[in-house]
């Protein structure tokens, strides 16, 4: 077996049939059903680019290697296409939802997740992240206040510190401006 829970996980695509799940893994971190029904409202609207999971590759109590859908999951993160007013050539992505079980944080999970989130995103050509959360957590990954870039969120419902970071260096000097989610963000399903 390995050392931590950390170790003993698979990112993957996140497959039709993890949806009940990653649901349920939202709603047990939120209290609540908002942040899961984020993820139900970007799929329907096929504004997902990127959904991962985070999954247990052995068993933790006998040490059976898992297959693919049989490991349980641990956490999830999306990201999905935002825009910058202003500047329509510009790609960024926002990554949300983003949640681990609570017993299993602080672990390296969310590091995980987010660092193969970001990866994703380069490969597809993005240029800049966005997301909202514990500042703390972020800037361990290479984050800033999105302030810090001139950019800004005009909604009173984003949770935490909205935060950025550059995968392509320079890619928002002399930008600046406000940062726009698509409307799945703040409708009901």
């Amino acid at each position: 077996m390995t050392g931590s829970t950390a170790d003993n996980l698979r990112i993957r695509e996140e497959r039709a049939f993890d949806h009940e799940r990653v649901y349920r893994i939202h709603e047990s971190v939120f209290a609540g059903h908002r942040e899961a029904l984020l993820g139900e409202r970007l799929r329907h609207d096929e504004q997902s680019q990127i959904s991962l999971v985070a999954e247990r590759v052995t068993d933790p109590e006998t040490g059976r290697h898992l297959s693919e859908g049989e490991g349980g999951l641990l956490g999830h993160v999306m990201a999905s296409r935002v825009d910058l007013v202003g500047y329509p050539d510009r790609v960024l992505m926002a990554l949300a939802p983003l949640a681990v079980l609570p017993q299993h944080q602080r672990h390296g999970i969310g590091k995980r997740l987010v660092v193969s989130a970001v990866k994703r995103c380069r490969l597809l050509g993005v240029g800049a992240v966005v997301a909202a959360g514990h500042v703390d957590f972020y800037s361990h990954l290479g984050f800033h206040p999105a302030r810090h870039y001139g950019l800004y969120c005009n909604r009173n419902d984003v949770p935490g510190a909205f935060v950025a970071f550059e995968l392509v260096a320079g890619y928002l000097d002399g930008l600046g401006g406000e940062v726009l989610f698509h409307h799945s963000f703040y409708r009901d399903i």
